[in-house]
C-alpha cells in the first residue's frame, strides 16, 4: 500500500515538474511573441511617423498641440448649451518693440530727403496776404523704397589716337597710333555683361528660380533673352571665372587642420550614357568654422565610390569629420572623426511611440538623444561665447 503510494506521488512529481518545464517553455515563447509583436508595431509606428509625421528632427514638445487630435475631437454637432465647459486660451503674446527699432534696421540704407514745400505763389498769409517765411522743420516719416531692376545697353566706344607729329618729318618718319584700353568683356562675341550673368546665377542658385521663370521675366523687361542663352551664360562663364576660383579654394581648403565632409543624392536628367532616374551624388567639402573664413566646396559625382573622396582629399592630412559611410576609409593619412547628427538621428529613431504617435519618455532612445542635445547646446554655448 505504501509503495504504491510512494509511486503515484513520484508520479504526480514527475508530472508537476514537466508540466512546469512545459510553463517556462511557454511563457519564454509568449515573452518572445510579444517582443516580436511590440518590434513590429514600433516599426509600423516609426514607418507612419516618417512618412507622414514632421520631416525636422526638432524635439517635440510635452504640451505641444496636435492638429489632427484636436479636428477628431470636434463634434458634428456644437452644443451651445450654457453649460458648456469653457477652455482657457492663453493670450497672444506680442514682442514690445523698443525705442529705436525703426532706425537700426534702415540705418545703414542711403537717404534721400523730400523736402515739402509751399508753392511760393501760395506762401501768403490768409489773413494779411504776407509773404510767409520758414521758421522751422519737422521730420513726418520715414519710409523704405524699392527699386526695381532696370536694364540699359552699355556701348564701349574706343577712342584711337594719332600723334599730329610722327609721320610728317624726315625725323619722325613713322606714324604714331594708340588706342585707348577697353575692359575685358566676360564673354567674346556676346551681349552677357558682369552684372547680368551675375543676377542669373543669383537668381537661379540663391533664390531657386529657374531659368524659364527668369526668361519670362526678362520678357516683362523688354528683352527676348531665351534661357538657352542664359544657360550658355552660365556654363561659359563658371567655366572661365569661377573655376580657377575653385581651384584656388581648393589648394587652400587642403592646407587647413580640420575638413567636414558629407554626401547626398542628386537626380541629373539627359546626362550622356545614363538614365534620367539614375542616381548621382553632391559631395560637399568645408573647413572648421575655428579656422579663419568659410571655404565650401561642393563636387558632382555619377556615383557614391570611396575613390571620389579619396581623390578630392588626397593632399589633406587632417581631422576629416564625416558620418560613418564606409567610402571615407579610403582617404589616407587623416584622421577620421565622426559627427554626432547621424547617430542623434538613429536615437531619435529608436524613441519608441504609442498608438497616438507620442514619444513614450524614459527610453534608451531618448536619453541618447538628450545627451546628443546637450552637447550641441555646448558646443553652441562655447561657439557664441
Amino acid at each position: 500500500m505504501q509503495t504504491a503510494l510512494a509511486r503515484e506521488i513520484s508520479i504526480l512529481k514527475k508530472s508537476e515538474k514537466r508540466l512546469r518545464h512545459e510553463n517556462e517553455i511557454q511563457q519564454k515563447h509568449i515573452e518572445i511573441l510579444e517582443r516580436n509583436i511590440e518590434a513590429l508595431t514600433q516599426a509600423l509606428l516609426q514607418a507612419s511617423k516618417q512618412r507622414f509625421g514632421a520631416s525636422s528632427e526638432k524635439t517635440v514638445l510635452s504640451d505641444q498641440l496636435y492638429i489632427f487630435d484636436e479636428i477628431e475631437s470636434i463634434q458634428p454637432e456644437i452644443n451651445c448649451d450654457t453649460t458648456t465647459e469653457m477652455l482657457p486660451v492663453k493670450a497672444h503674446a506680442r514682442l514690445k518693440r523698443k525705442i529705436g527699432d525703426k532706425e537700426r534696421l534702415i540705418k545703414d540704407l542711403p537717404r534721400e530727403v523730400v523736402e515739402c514745400i509751399i508753392d511760393p505763389k501760395d506762401a501768403l498769409c490768409d489773413i494779411c496776404n504776407s509773404s510767409l517765411s520758414i521758421i522751422g522743420k519737422k521730420k513726418v516719416r520715414s519710409e523704405i523704397e524699392f527699386i526695381p531692376a532696370r536694364v540699359k545697353v552699355t556701348e564701349y566706344v574706343q577712342h584711337i589716337y594719332k600723334c599730329s607729329n610722327c609721320g610728317t618729318s624726315d625725323e619722325y618718319p613713322d606714324a604714331v597710333i594708340k588706342k585707348a584700353a577697353v575692359p575685358k568683356p566676360v564673354m567674346k562675341r556676346s551681349l552677357a555683361s558682369p552684372t547680368s550673368v551675375a543676377w542669373i546665377m543669383y537668381q537661379k542658385y540663391m533664390l531657386a528660380v529657374p531659368l524659364y521663370r527668369q526668361e519670362k521675366e526678362w520678357m516683362r523687361m523688354g528683352i527676348a533673352l531665351s534661357r538657352a542663352n542664359m544657360s550658355n551664360w552660365v556654363i561659359q562663364c563658371a567655366f572661365l571665372w569661377l573655376k580657377p576660383l575653385y581651384e584656388r579654394m581648393k589648394e587652400k581648403l587642403v592646407t587647413y587642420e580640420i575638413i567636414m565632409s558629407d554626401e547626398t543624392t542628386h537626380q541629373c536628367n539627359k546626362e550622356k550614357g545614363r538614365k534620367a532616374s539614375s542616381k548621382s551624388y553632391f559631395w560637399m567639402h568645408r573647413n572648421g568654422e575655428c579656422e579663419g573664413n568659410p571655404i565650401i566646396l561642393f563636387e558632382y559625382t555619377p556615383t557614391r565610390s570611396g575613390e571620389h573622396a579619396r581623390k578630392f582629399l588626397e593632399n589633406f592630412s587632417g581631422y576629416l569629420v564625416s558620418d560613418a559611410y564606409a567610402g571615407y576609409e579610403k582617404v589616407t593619412n587623416i584622421k577620421r572623426c565622426l559627427c554626432w547628427a547621424p547617430l542623434r538621428r538613429y536615437y531619435l529613431e529608436a524613441i519608441p511611440i504609442d498608438s497616438r504617435k507620442k514619444e513614450i519618455p524614459g527610453s534608451a532612445g531618448a536619453k541618447g538623444r538628450a545627451y546628443c542635445d546637450k552637447l550641441f547646446s555646448l558646443e553652441r554655448k562655447w561657439k557664441n561665447g
